[in-house]
């Protein structure tokens, strides 16, 4: 079973039909992943208000991939059970030990062989190699910070047996994760998610939207720049029309809307968690509650 090698071994069950798949909300909001699996070297930037995000990947590997955070959604889920099942935060470690059957288990992947070990590895490399500097959540200071999305990986064989994998997660998520609880439930589904962006798209529809009866609206050009997209600002909006076209976005409706405020005829999205409930209290809400009710920027 998956496990953090201190005491509490046996509370770590990693299989996804016990453990829901969990994110790290400051992963959530904005996108700090390349979205596509061909190798990125742009960094990705970005800035709000007074804080900032820079991450920049190895001419080698390349920046880690929003498919690479899938490691990161198993970890997280781990640490969150042993937690409600009553483990001592104060012993546990950031470092973190699973094997290659268990993570494939939980992302729900039944085919995989030595090409899936292989692609597991190098997304333990990239996480490794792709590189992080902020000044965001960083406790009451402002302190530029920077790291590794993994600060060690090893993997062990005997022989011709793989025998696992271990990594060392960086010091601020462990900390959010295991005393803040910085974390939120994500569909049991997320896994069967093709696209990199429709991946972040739902992790932005789980942490703006939420279960809120009122839904979230926001400008296409903000999403934008928030999703570290590297295709245009008009391939974006198409991509985006199509979305809500199809209305396929895991556990979430999507409209387009348009501002009429301040901003005349500035297109947006509007999400809405997919809930009988949800959706019976905003259809009783007016139509003007969908646009730049939240933010338009």
């Amino acid at each position: 079973m998956a496990r953090i090698p201190q005491s509490q071994l046996d509370l770590f069950i990693a299989t996804a039909s016990d453990i829901s798949p969990k994110s790290h909300q400051d992963l959530m909001a904005r996108n700090w992943f390349s979205l596509s699996k061909r190798k990125r070297t742009k960094p990705i930037e970005h800035s709000f208000g007074n804080n900032w995000v820079k991450i920049t990947g190895s001419d080698k590997h390349g920046i880690a991939t929003i498919f690479d955070n899938d490691v990161f959604i198993f970890l997280i889920a781990q640490y969150i059970h042993a937690i409600n099942q009553g483990a001592d935060v104060a012993k546990m470690s950031k470092r973190f030990q699973f094997t290659g059957y268990e993570f494939f288990q939980f992302i729900g992947k039944e085919k995989y062989g030595g090409k899936g070990y292989a692609d597991l590895w190098k997304s333990l490399q990239r996480l490794h190699t792709t590189f992080v500097e902020t000044n965001i959540r960083l406790g009451t200071t402002n302190t530029n910070h920077s790291f590794n999305w993994l600060s060690e990986i090893k993997q062990i064989h005997d022989g011709a047996a793989h025998r696992g994998y271990e990594i060392v997660i960086p010091e601020w998520i462990f900390e959010s994760i295991t005393n803040k609880k910085m974390v939120l439930t994500l569909d049991d589904d997320y896994f069967k998610i093709r696209g990199g962006l429709e991946r972040w798209l739902y992790l932005f529809a789980r942490k703006t939207s939420g279960w809120q009866s009122g839904g979230w609206s926001e400008g296409i050009e903000s999403i934008y720049r928030k999703s570290a997209s590297t295709g245009t600002l008009s391939e974006f909006k198409r991509k985006m029309k199509n979305i809500a076209t199809k209305n396929t976005l895991l556990g979430y409706s999507v409209e387009l809307v348009e501002d009429r405020g301040k901003r005349q005829n500035q297109n947006g999205l509007y999400f809405l968690r997919k809930n009988q409930l949800v959706e019976m209290i905003a259809a009783e809400k007016p139509a003007s509650s969908r646009r730049g009710a939240k933010q338009w920027r």
